[in-house]
C-alpha cells in the first residue's frame, strides 16, 4: 500500500461517489460493506470475495455489488464489462499488479466515503 498510489485514486472515487450518492448521505451499510471488503481480499483472496460481493441473491440489507461497480468504475472508466469479477478474469493485466491496483481503490473509495453523511 502506497499513499501516492491511493491518493492518485481519491479525486476519481469522489466524483464517482458524488454521481453515486447524489444527495451526499450514502446508506451506513456501506460503510461496513467497504471496510470488510479489503479484508476479505487478503484473507480469501481477490476472486472469492468479488464472487461474494457480487452475489445479486444475498441477503444483505443494500446491494453489495454497488461497491465493485464503484471500483471498476474508477479502475476503467472505458470498461466494456459487466462486473469487476469478469473484468478481473478477462484481463490481461498481471494479476498481481491488478489486485494492488484495486485495494489502492478501494481505500480511496473508504477514505472519500468520509466526507459523506452515513443515512440510515
Amino acid at each position: 500500500m502506497s499513499k501516492k498510489r491511493i491518493q492518485k485514486y481519491i479525486p476519481d472515487a469522489m466524483k464517482v461517489l458524488n454521481d453515486t450518492f447524489q444527495s451526499g448521505v450514502f446508506p451506513s451499510s456501506y460503510n461496513g460493506y467497504i471496510s470488510s471488503f479489503g479484508a476479505s481480499v487478503m484473507q480469501s483472496g481477490l476472486l472469492p470475495t468479488l464472487a461474494i460481493f457480487e452475489n445479486q441473491d444475498a441477503k444483505t440489507k443494500e446491494k453489495k455489488e454497488l461497491l465493485t461497480t464503484i471500483i471498476l468504475s474508477i479502475l476503467d472508466a472505458n470498461h466494456s464489462k459487466e462486473t469487476l469479477l469478469e473484468y478481473v478474469l478477462t484481463s490481461k493485466e498481471d494479476k498481481r499488479y491488478l489486485k494492488q491496483k484495486i485495494m489502492d481503490i478501494s481505500i480511496a473509495v473508504k477514505l472519500s466515503l468520509r466526507t459523506f453523511k452515513k443515512g440510515d
